[in-house]
């Protein structure tokens, strides 16, 4: 027989837990301190289950039954009524907080931990600049595919493809993190890899290895100052990034085992690099040494005491010597490139020393050490041989003595 509110306010509690049903499987429980709590019992793929709708008389009779009827429903649906509860719930939750913007900011606080600050901060300003005035006020879970691919597209039309690839890739990630905290069910960033241009590689500057003499002697006469210039020579001598090169540090050197090596952090693939030193680089960090040894950058700036110098100075003095739009910083690896596969070396052995990403990561392991005498080797002749174009008189072709691999 079914409950009527007189009958649930006459029930009194007894020594053991006890229920009176409704029917449809609702039914209240009374405890033995006087507690009367609304159940619902029902089953989902098969298997028993009991949900809790409140307690009397904060839910009534009617409202349980309502509640009853809605679970049903869900159940029809093929949802778990608990499990839909809690959504709803984590919904409500994040009523009035679920824009793309919010979200996006939320995400990227999350991910702080574990992200450069510098790549946080640029993402955060990518963002701000290029996402945000689009779609970052609406709500995230109706956000439509239209809505990203116009965004994105009017950021590649305005020539930054890259960045426009780089964009669509963050909102993907904003999405996957809503869709698992239950603010969204869909992400229209995912499907979307087609939308853009392929954007022409860019080649970075460098005068061809015949002119290479020429640009070693126009540096040797270079009248700036000589922290530029020592930074022009062992960009040559030991071909790393420019970035890698003006942010070395005096404690990254190691004069007993003539190596200069540099810490993960401030690597591209971010893995520790080792540069050997030619006899001709020890003699300029020498130099150097004279002038900044008491500061923490071989390559201090006089703007401050914590700094080095910009990336602008050596692209600065090239064009000073006539260079600009012929030579950039990264153009004297693609002559070292170019050069030692010319003459010869194994291809592994340079693309190690050039620190480029090895995708076999077991391989990797192995090659830091298996190359490292061939490595030095190879620097001290690829030295030797920038020495003997200073001193040719570039009508002839100088001879690249390599010196003999030994076998093991």
């Amino acid at each position: 027989m079914p409950l009527t509110e007189l009958a649930i306010k006459h029930l009194k509690p007894q020594v053991e837990s006890y229920r009176a049903v409704d029917g449809g499987g609702l039914y209240i429980e009374v405890s033995p301190a006087g507690g009367k709590l609304w159940r619902w019992r029902y089953r989902f793929q098969g298997k028993g289950q009991i949900l809790s709708l409140g307690k009397y008389p904060v839910v009534s009779l009617a409202k349980a039954r309502k509640l009853r009827d809605e679970a049903r429903e869900q159940v029809k649906l093929g949802n778990h009524p608990t499990r839909y509860k809690k959504a709803q719930k984590l919904r409500r939750m994040y009523e009035g907080e679920n824009t793309f913007e919010k979200i996006a900011r939320n995400w990227l606080e999350m991910k702080q931990v574990g992200l450069n600050e510098k790549y946080r901060a640029h993402c955060m300003a990518c963002m701000e600049r290029h996402i945000f005035p689009a779609i970052g006020a609406l709500p995230i879970n109706e956000i439509t595919i239209p809505d990203v691919v116009n965004a994105i597209e009017k950021l590649a039309k305005r020539g930054t493809v890259e960045t426009a690839k780089r964009m669509k890739q963050l909102i993907g990630q904003v999405f996957r993190y809503a869709a698992q905290r239950g603010l969204c069910v869909h992400n229209p960033a995912a499907d979307l890899r087609d939308i853009l241009p392929t954007p022409e590689k860019k080649h970075h500057a460098a005068v061809h290895p015949s002119e290479f003499a020429d640009l070693l002697k126009a540096t040797e006469a270079y009248q700036g100052d000589q922290l530029t210039k020592g930074a022009m020579n062992l960009l040559a001598l030991t071909f790393v990034r420019t970035g890698e090169l003006i942010g070395a540090k005096w404690d990254e050197i190691d004069w007993d085992r003539q190596e200069w090596r540099i810490p993960k952090e401030r690597m591209k693939m971010k893995r520790p690099h080792m540069v050997p030193l030619s006899k001709q680089s020890r003699e300029i960090l020498k130099d150097l040494h004279k002038i900044t040894g008491s500061k923490v950058h071989i390559f201090h700036s006089n703007i401050s005491e914590a700094k080095h110098i910009s990336n602008g100075t050596i692209l600065v003095a090239l064009r000073r010597m006539g260079y600009q739009n012929k030579m950039t910083g990264h153009g004297y690896r693609s002559l070292a490139s170019t050069i030692l596969n010319e003459k010869g070396y194994a291809p592994d052995v340079i693309e190690r020393q050039l620190a480029h990403e090895d995708q076999d990561k077991i391989r990797s392991a192995y090659n830091r050490a298996e190359y490292l005498l061939d490595r030095k080797k190879m620097m001290q002749d690829y030295a030797d041989y920038l020495d003997s174009l200073k001193q040719s008189d570039g009508k002839k072709v100088i001879a690249f003595k390599k010196t003999e691999r030994k076998n093991a």
